[in-house]
């Protein structure tokens, strides 16, 4: 067998160079991984949205009586004691506030992970944010609950212009 040396040759001490990265290969820069000013924003916002919704959602609590005593006066509540009532409006509560903390800790999660130029995260959140709009028309309308939905689509928005959209791309080429 022979090798690419002759008899007093020795290998070069030089080190090979490193590959080339697949953005080098194309002839582009590097991208930064910084993301822009607009999903920074949006960051910040998927932050206080969440924050509006868990005020929100533990502001429902000092409204107890009021939603007991619209209980009371609903014409299709005759058939259930004051008990039965008190427990309804209680269980009603604490499934609110439950949903408002998964929304705020989805929120939370999936705005870090669009920070991080992760694309699906901010379609996550896309679809988040028509969740909780449809939950707005459907359900009830507090202060806190439209405050935290407008500020949930102000951040959608951010994450869909220009600028995020490159830096979206951009992400996925560099995984």
């Amino acid at each position: 067998m022979t090798t690419p040396y002759g008899p007093g040759d020795q290998e070069s001490q030089i080190p090979a160079p490193p590959p080339l990265s697949e953005s080098e290969l194309r002839g582009g820069a590097e991208p930064s991984g910084t993301a822009p000013r607009e999903v920074q924003l949006s960051f910040w916002l998927w932050i206080v949205g969440a924050a509006l919704s868990v005020i929100g959602a533990l502001f429902a609590f000092t409204q107890r009586d009021r939603l007991l005593e619209e209980a009371r006066n609903r014409p299709d509540a005759g058939g259930f004691s004051e008990a039965e009532l008190d427990t309804l409006v209680t269980i009603g509560l604490v499934v609110g506030v439950v949903i408002a903390l998964l929304f705020a800790g989805l929120y939370v999660l999936f705005a870090f992970k669009a920070r991080a130029g992760r694309n699906w995260a901010r379609i996550v959140l896309a679809v988040l944010t028509a969740l909780g709009v449809l939950a707005l028309v459907i359900g009830g309308i507090s202060i806190a609950a439209v405050l935290s939905t407008v500020v949930a689509i102000v951040a959608v928005v951010l994450l869909f212009l220009p600028a995020s959209n490159q830096y979206f791309a951009a992400g996925q080429t560099r995984r």
